[in-house]
């Protein structure tokens, strides 16, 4: 258990660095995974498989969206801010190590699996921001704001264990998902029509 919290950081990292969004849909899906082992001691199963279940209907939201509107493509580049290879893996290093040090410093759980909530919880709500502040499509949004609700909800799902709060970030999350879904489909309309004139 003591790894979880690292290979949630890990993977995160590699969403940014692959610069793929079906790549970032798959790690999507690792995080839910990884929140759901990490909370197993310390959560009850059934609102742990009701994230896991809203997870995998995320999942598969994106992943239907991603293939019949980017066909595989990277994310969508923008001039505006750097987005090379090595700018993503310091930005992500450095705030791995500030995440980190933040973590080990806050003494609000005292035992062990609460520890190991917290750090991960803090490593991915503190990468998910990242994502949010370098991407700028819709699929880059998404996967950004859901890695920030995932580490969210397994922080607060240890004060506030309620089952309506479960289904509360289940909505959210599956309302970012559809809203990514129908954002990318108007853009594809909207390119379509372009290209038809053209």
């Amino acid at each position: 258990m003591a790894l979880i919290p690292y290979l949630m950081a890990l993977v995160s990292i590699a969403t940014l660095l692959l610069n793929k969004a079906r790549f970032a849909i798959y790690l999507l899906a690792a995080q839910y995974v990884f929140a759901f082992l990490l909370a197993l001691p310390v959560l009850q199963i059934r609102s742990l498989i009701a994230r896991l279940l809203g997870g995998f209907l995320v999942g598969v939201i994106l992943y239907s969206s991603e293939r019949r509107f980017t066909e595989g493509k990277s994310f969508l580049q923008t001039p505006s801010l750097p987005r090379s290879f090595w700018f993503r893996f310091l930005t992500a290093l450095i705030v791995f190590i500030v995440a980190w040090a933040f973590a080990n410093q806050t003494q609000s759980f005292t035992s062990s699996a609460g520890k190991n909530i917290f750090l991960g919880s803090t490593f991915i709500m503190c990468l998910g921001s990242l994502m949010l502040g370098l991407y700028q499509s819709p699929m880059e949004a998404a996967v950004g704001m859901l890695t920030l609700l995932i580490g969210f909800d397994l922080f607060y799902g240890g004060i506030e264990p309620s089952l309506a709060i479960v289904v509360l970030m289940i909505s959210i999350q599956l309302i970012i998902s559809l809203a990514t879904s129908y954002i990318m489909s108007i853009r594809h309309q909207a390119h379509a029509q372009e290209d038809g004139r053209a």
